[in-house]
């Protein structure tokens, strides 16, 4: 009896085996279903009338690849290296079998879904199909023949930039590639996989031969001669170090198995992956980013949508106005638009809506350029905006977005505006960075339709919405917000109203702790090299000069009133700021810039900061400390105050958002890495140095009296 594979016979003695995971949406390539492949596999190769093999996915996608809670039981590395053996095993006798065998793919074929496939002597996909090796994305490589069997069929190089992206590639992409033999319309999938079943074909791996690479030579000498793949793997190595910075181990583990295996038969390479994916599996930088892989699954589960469904039943919003085309009501329309979401966007200043209008054609163009959408709809994006000097006809949208500058009063009047032409079930969202959604709802004739939805700049790049919620927003409301963000594409979490919410609040303390770490005398490169070392991609300084050194401030002095003592910013700021520096958007801030580059620290900042600073050499752990613990400090009170609706969100918040280090999973996962007690005993330490703001939460010590961690379930 097959629980995971529906085995059907043809007239010509062709076997097709339907794949698929009866409990789950989606097929995994668990350890049952695994070992059920592994029995049929074992009938097919004793029976002498079947002449070939067809797998065809049952479901809408073929396969997402194995089941990450099977790798995360294993204790150790030598139980992880078995597994990877196990699985290796089961797909070398699906290789080994004698007659041709087919992979029909459509949809999604990922991981050990396409691992699986290049076990086939063919592969026939789908128009519609997507295939890809995304295992690096979890600080991993691929474990079931990945890094063997792709460099043999299709080469070192475009092999490798497979399986170091973790990019996915359409039907068409993978048969150029020599991935697929053939790209159908899904209708004709499984037609076509037939008749390659009765194919025949050298089942060596050698579709990038010495006789195909005479007609490449540069290619053929490079990836078969011990000389040119030396070279190509120094330029690899360079690259990797160059955007890895050292952090990522398993790139590196993933060069020495695309090299090292291809110069062993394919049994030694096959070993040799095992062990690095094993190896790989038990380090921090995997655990971490795995547990963000749960994280952000945790997170698409809308906790509002039985709401939203109840009154609307599954429909999206299909129109949304947004007020405000500066940079960020500029990014805002281009993403909805981009998402082929109408948009109506307001704006008195007929030069800011041009800009915007500018910014969003360069948007399409370069994607058309690149191949991403077709050129005709580069014209149909465009068009799905409709700019206007006011809020006229904003009583048909589902959803307005206010993205104007942080003035209480101006968003106050934006939204009685609104209102006073508003629909019964139009939702307000601010895009406020800091202030309170309730003082902007105060005088709102309806508060339970206000909300925020706080975007990250640029909003065409940056993955994080944070909706924010007030005592008396109506959840049908956060479901439309929630809908229109997934719509968006982004990564979403919902926090509580407060001042600062989640994000700013937390990068205000650790910009506040840098700025006053320069006061004290440490030099601008100082502080931003000590946590570029620790894994920022932009230190603090630079960072407020990204974000605006007036914007920087203004939060600061609105978490100063809400926290008081609590928060210390250095009176030096003031001077900055009166100065006229508002950082790169006038190309005068912290540093100097050049034809808009950033050039090399501005060194009259040292006086502006105080007449009497003296250079004062601290060492670099000491800043990343600071920095650091004040950012995971707020991250705990957040999550103890209710603000954070789970830990699962301070994590998603602070490394989508905030640029916390991936590979350390979060700010919560990085203190049940350290251990909550060395974390607790840290900040006390640093609050007898330095003061309140590092005075360690109520929850925290709870979790040290108790033995307890914030992720319980993790390893």
């Amino acid at each position: 009896m097959t629980q995971y594979f529906t085995v059907e016979s043809t007239s010509d003695h062709i076997r097709i085996l339907r794949m698929g995971s009866p409990d789950k949406p989606v097929t995994v390539l668990g350890e049952p279903l695994l070992r059920e492949l592994n029995d049929l596999v074992d009938e097919l190769s004793d029976d002498k009338e079947v002449q070939g093999l067809v797998i065809i996915g049952a479901k809408k996608d073929f396969a997402l690849g194995a089941d990450i809670n099977d790798i995360s039981q294993f204790d150790t590395p030598e139980e992880t290296r078995d597994g990877a053996l196990k699985m290796q095993g089961i797909l070398n006798k699906l290789e080994k079998l004698p007659f041709p065998t087919v992979a029909a793919i459509d949809g999604q074929c990922l991981g050990g879904g396409l691992e699986l496939t290049l076990a086939c002597q063919w592969r026939i996909v789908t128009e519609t199909s997507t295939l890809a090796l995304p295992e690096i994305q979890l600080g991993l490589i691929p474990g079931g023949g990945g890094t063997q069997r792709l460099p043999r069929l299709i080469g070192i190089q475009d092999a490798l930039d497979l399986i170091l992206t973790g990019k996915r590639v359409s039907g068409k992409k993978a048969v150029k590639l020599g991935l697929a033999d053939a790209c159908v319309h899904p209708t004709q999938l499984e037609r076509v996989a037939l008749q390659y079943a009765t194919k025949n074909k050298d089942k060596k791996l050698m579709a990038l031969n010495a006789k195909s690479l005479s007609k490449d030579l540069p290619r053929w000498a490079a990836e078969h001669t011990p000389i040119g793949r030396a070279f190509v793997e120094k330029k690899a190595r360079e690259m990797v170090e160059d955007n890895t910075k050292g952090f990522y181990p398993a790139p590196f583990k993933a060069l020495d198995a695309v090299f090292d295996g291809f110069e062993k038969k394919l049994e030694k390479g096959l070993e040799l992956e095992a062990k690095l994916f094993s190896e790989l599996a038990h380090t921090r930088e995997s655990k971490s980013l795995v547990h963000l892989f749960h994280a952000t699954t945790a997170a698409k589960r809308n906790a509002y949508a039985d709401a939203g469904k109840a009154k609307f039943g599954d429909k999206v919003p299909e129109q949304v106005g947004v007020v405000g085309s500066g940079f960020m009501g500029a990014g805002i329309a281009t993403v909805l638009a981009d998402k082929n979401v109408r948009v109506l966007l307001s704006d008195p200043n007929k030069d800011s809506t041009k800009r915007a209008l500018t910014s969003a054609y360069k948007f399409f163009a370069k994607k058309a350029k690149r191949g991403r959408i077709k050129p005709f709809e580069l014209s149909q994006k465009m068009a799905h905006i409709s700019p206007g000097l006011n809020t006229q006809g904003f009583g048909s949208a589902d959803v307005v977005i206010e993205a104007v500058f942080e003035d209480l009063g101006l968003k106050q009047e934006i939204l009685a505006q609104v209102e006073s032409r508003a629909h019964e079930s139009l939702v307000f969202a601010s895009n406020t960075s800091a202030l309170p959604i309730g003082k902007i709802a105060a005088k709102s004739k309806h508060p339970e339709r206000v909300l925020g939805m706080h975007f990250f700049s640029p909003v065409e790049k940056m993955p994080l919405l944070e909706i924010i919620v007030t005592d008396k927003t109506a959840d049908w409301a956060v479901d439309r917000a929630f809908r229109l963000g997934q719509k968006m594409g982004k990564q979403i979490i919902v926090v509580k109203d407060s001042p600062g919410f989640y994000t700013t609040r937390a990068l205000a303390f650790f910009m506040a702790e840098a700025a006053l770490i320069l006061e004290e005398g440490s030099n601008i490169e100082e502080i931003d090299e000590a946590l570029t070392d620790f894994g920022f991609p932009v230190g603090p300084i630079t960072l407020m000069d990204e974000v605006g050194i007036d914007v920087g401030i203004h939060v600061l002095e609105s978490m100063t009133e809400a926290f008081g003592d609590r928060i210390k910013t250095p009176a030096g700021l003031d001077s900055v700021q009166q100065s006229g520096r508002l950082g790169r958007k006038n190309g005068k801030g912290f540093f100097t810039y050049e034809g808009g580059k950033k050039g090399k620290p501005d060194e009259s900042i040292y006086d502006m900061m105080g007449q009497t600073r003296q250079y004062k050499f601290l060492p670099a752990e000491d800043i990343a400390d600071r920095c650091v613990y004040v950012f995971i400090n707020e991250t705990i009170r957040c999550l103890e105050e209710g603000i954070l609706l789970s830990a699962y969100d301070g994590d998603i918040g602070a490394v989508f958002g905030l640029g916390f280090p991936p590979f350390l999973g979060g700010p919560l996962r990085y203190v049940d890495h350290l251990g909550a007690e060395n974390v607790y005993n840290t900040l006390k330490s640093l609050e007898e140095r330095y003061g309140a703001r590092f005075s360690p939460p109520a929850l925290l010590k709870k979790h040290v009296d108790a033995g307890t961690r914030f992720f319980p379930d993790e390893k």
